[in-house]
């Protein structure tokens, strides 16, 4: 038999409860199992909780989901291409344009699905990659208890009267990036030239508490008491909330930022039909339904699924979200993100 890192995987380790092998490499593969990435934090916790049962119901297959941010995703395929760690990659729309741009993914096969008719157009990728699974929205996030009077504008941030209590993290997420974007616009940059929202950043470091590694990370910070104001994803403070913790989100004035969220297709997958039984089981009605209740309050893209809840007080449907918010033009900067971590993870220290 030739031994491919597949069967090594195959057959290191033992197997764990859910029956999906443990490698030092990495997510391991046992028959009838698919590898799908999600975001650390809320993103991790509500795809464990309602897609991959429903997954494992629908399909009788099984997914190991393992959370990374974007720019990890992409050099961990690049550097495995024909026997890819993992079989599903979950991107904002600004990293997915180097993905499709380094040939590591495939279009979707929207005539094999079964949930695709029920995506509008505005969600569709217009190559014919898969579509929009999650909008995310990003606005301010605070300690209700400690910051009285809501938020209005990113600048709040900057007060003089939150020393020491503000948390960023770095431009490795499309969370980091759509803010520093957002603060050289205020501060006479664009989406191309952020130098003014270094120069900021620089005078918001005396307020700065934390800078944490990831968006997830940064949410946990309020529930450690560790900070009070930051900006963040709605639904990583809608699900601390929901916990018990002290944190609330605020629109501010120039409008929060639109973050479009699609589960991709990797070339050379391990099983090709269990990867779009994940895809339609992650667009389905029912879970996005799941998905989109309490409390993870992820927005849906499915044109069947209305907004309930906790989401109805930030927008009365996801058009609403969409047309009264900020959408960046993610194919203007992303081929500047490089240059823009290595600054800020050079110049950005507290």
């Amino acid at each position: 038999m030739t031994l491919t890192r597949r069967s090594l995987l195959a057959s290191a380790a033992a197997s764990t409860a859910a029956g999906v092998l443990v490698s030092p490499f990495g997510p391991a593969r046992a028959a009838g199992t698919i590898v799908a990435t999600t975001y650390p934090g809320s993103f991790d916790e509500a795809f464990k909780s309602v897609v991959g049962p429903a997954f494992a119901k629908t399909s009788g297959g099984a997914v190991t989901f393992s959370p990374l941010l974007n720019v990890d995703q992409i050099g961990k395929i690049q550097a495995s291409r024909s026997n890819p760690p993992f079989d599903v990659v979950l991107f904002d729309e600004g990293p997915l344009i180097p993905a499709i741009q380094a040939g590591i993914l495939e279009k979707f096969p929207a005539d094999k699905s079964k949930a695709f008719a029920d995506i509008p157009d505005e969600f569709r990728h217009p190559e014919g990659y898969a579509p929009v699974i999650t909008v995310q929205l990003i606005g301010i996030a605070y300690n209700p208890k400690k910051i009285t009077t809501p938020p209005t504008s990113w600048e709040d941030l900057w007060k003089p009267e939150y020393k020491g209590r503000v948390g960023i993290t770095g431009l490795g997420s499309s969370l980091g990036t759509a803010f520093m974007v957002e603060i050289a616009k205020l501060h006479g940059g664009s989406e191309t030239n952020v130098g003014p929202a270094f120069d900021a950043i620089k005078k918001l470091l005396p307020n700065v508490g934390a800078i944490a590694p990831s968006p997830g990370a940064l949410a946990a910070l309020f529930q450690q008491g560790e900070i009070d104001i930051a900006f963040n994803y709605w639904n990583n403070v809608a699900l601390l909330a929901a916990k018990g913790v002290d944190i609330a989100f605020a629109k501010p004035k120039s409008g929060a930022v639109v973050v479009r969220t699609s589960a991709q297709i990797v070339k050379n997958n391990q099983d090709p039909k269990l990867v779009l039984d994940y895809l339609d089981t992650a667009m389905s009605v029912d879970v996005q339904k799941g998905l989109e209740a309490s409390p993870w309050v992820m927005m849906p893209t499915n044109k069947k699924v209305p907004l309930s809840g906790a989401n109805l007080t930030v927008a009365k449907s996801v058009d609403d979200l969409v047309g009264t918010n900020v959408l960046l033009d993610w194919t203007k900067f992303q081929s500047l993100r490089g240059e823009w971590i290595s600054r800020f993870n050079k110049d950005v220290k507290i």
